[in-house]
């Protein structure tokens, strides 16, 4: 469990890294317009690949947590699941091209944007096949051949965009294709070397039939909440690119490529989290379970507190190193929006526990209330007040979903919320900030400056995190590393 999660872990950083050099590339060598378009490709492409997927990824861990490919009736269930998510992908293939120019107006704001829908769908494809090979590999306790695929995924989009970009002096649209048949074309041959296709297909569809509806009755209802979900984190950038036009929604998307970061700290702790629980959940050892929570919580706010301080002293000084003076964005939207997230990553975490005690039957009604909340927000806000405004929005809806998750689960389980530790991190934070706040003021942000500054406050605050004896991130660290591996020892 261990190894799997510091494996994980290393090349979800490394792929974001990889990644996160594509924002000064990107922004350099395209117009604001085309790196809009970019940015609603991929986010578009991540709305939906949930949405196609069923949840599928989520019921293999559920109802197969230790996968092996040798057992038919697994094989079956899951041959059955692949089927649905093609035929369903095929369906929505089918109507976005047909309603090509429709679908351009709605995304990109331009319905002469029509030739970007192909290349969308392919996308999709490429994006819906690499997600489902990852939950497979996990099940089957590959945890290093996923990270292993996860760092080539990061490689091989910076390396071909920059080969097309600058080796060959191509285009953008070029680009954006070479990238999205290259990782087609790899992650059919990854499919190949990992999964034996044949055992699969071999299985059929009969031994898994009487088991299609308990796995329908776990993903299902989980759709709509997918689907409103995905409204949620994406309805902002519709007003703005139908109020404002791709310029202002270009400087909104390269605020959120400094900002996600903090999804490399929520979708590292998911990614190990939920398997865990589902092992202890079954043994009902809550006593276990809250222990755990409260740890992960704990070390969530360690990671992701230091991180809000550092984006509301330097971000606009650091995003303005990466980017042009194209790219225009204030320190608070870029705090409201990196907060937005780290809300967001919380809420994932706590809702675990919502997930395995209830099911998934009241997600859905939960996320209509949000939603709602959401889309009135942004209607009242960004017509007037643009980027802010939709960063506001976007913070009110996903605070109020994390605290009716968190006294949800606070009724299931009645595990304590770490404030004590929290405020302990928080004041250290704020020594971090202001050290980097007054060095940028006394020499300049200049990119020299801005790295050593960085790596000084970042040291000083590593100190006085380690040397804070049992309230420091490094104790959580080590605690939640001794409990995963007393229970892989039971």
């Amino acid at each position: 469990m261990i190894n799997g999660t510091l494996s994980f872990a290393s090349a979800s950083f490394a792929e974001r890294l990889i990644s996160f050099f594509l924002l000064p590339i990107l922004t350099k060598l395209l117009t604001p317009a085309e790196y809009a378009i970019w940015s609603q490709s991929i986010i578009v492409t991540g709305v939906m690949v949930p949405i196609i997927l069923l949840k599928f990824e989520t019921s293999v861990i559920k109802f197969f947590p230790t996968w092996n490919n040798q057992k038919p009736k697994e094989n079956s269930i899951i041959l059955f699941m692949m089927i649905l998510i093609l035929i369903l992908f095929c369906l929505i293939a089918i109507a976005a091209l047909v309603f090509d120019e429709k679908i351009a107006k709605l995304i990109f704001g331009d319905f002469q944007m029509s030739l970007y829908v192909p290349l969308l769908v392919g996308l999709l494809l490429s994006e819906l096949l690499f997600e489902f090979l990852v939950a497979l590999l996990r099940i089957s306790n590959r945890i290093g051949k996923v990270s292993i695929y996860i760092l080539m995924k990061g490689i091989w989009r910076l390396g071909t965009i920059v080969l097309v970009l600058i080796g060959i002096d191509g285009g953008f649209y070029l680009a954006f294709w070479s990238f999205v048949l290259f990782q087609l074309f790899i992650t059919l041959l990854i499919y190949i070397r990992e999964i034996n296709l044949a055992l699969l297909i071999k299985a059929g569809l009969k031994k898994g039939k009487p088991y299609w509806a308990k796995v329908l009755k776990f993903s299902l209802p989980l759709v709509p909440f997918i689907i409103l979900m995905g409204i949620n984190n994406f309805v902002d950038r519709i007003f703005i690119i139908h109020f404002h036009g791709l310029e202002l929604l270009a400087s909104y998307a390269a605020g959120f490529s400094l900002a996600v970061v903090v999804t490399f700290f929520h979708s590292t702790i998911s990614f190990m989290l939920f398997p865990e629980l589902s092992k202890k959940w079954n043994d009902k050892n809550k006593i276990k379970i809250i222990n755990l929570i409260e740890k992960v919580v704990t070390a969530y706010f360690a990671l992701t507190i230091p991180y809000l301080v550092f984006i509301a002293v330097a971000g606009v000084d650091v995003l303005s190193i990466l980017t042009t003076e194209n790219y225009i964005i204030t320190s608070q939207v870029l705090f409201l929006i990196t907060f937005n997230i780290a809300v967001f990553g919380l809420y994932q975490i706590v809702y675990y526990i919502i997930l395995l005690e209830r099911g998934s039957m009241n997600a859905p009604i939960m996320m209509v209330i949000v939603t709602g909340i959401n889309i009135l927000f942004n209607a009242l806000l960004v017509p007037k007040y643009g980027m802010i405004g939709a960063a506001s929005a976007g913070f009110l809806s996903n605070a109020f979903l994390t605290i009716i998750v968190y006294n949800m689960s606070q009724k299931i389980l009645k595990w304590e919320f770490p404030l004590t530790e929290c405020i302990k991190i928080l004041f250290r934070s704020l020594v971090m900030g202001l050290i980097i706040w007054q060095g940028i003021n006394l020499f300049g942000n200049s990119t020299v400056v801005v790295i050593l500054v960085l790596l000084i406050a970042g040291i000083i605050y590593g100190l006085l995190d380690f040397f804070n004896n049992k309230s420091s991130s490094f104790f959580y660290i080590i605690k939640i590393r001794k409990f995963y591996l007393n229970s892989i020892k039971h």
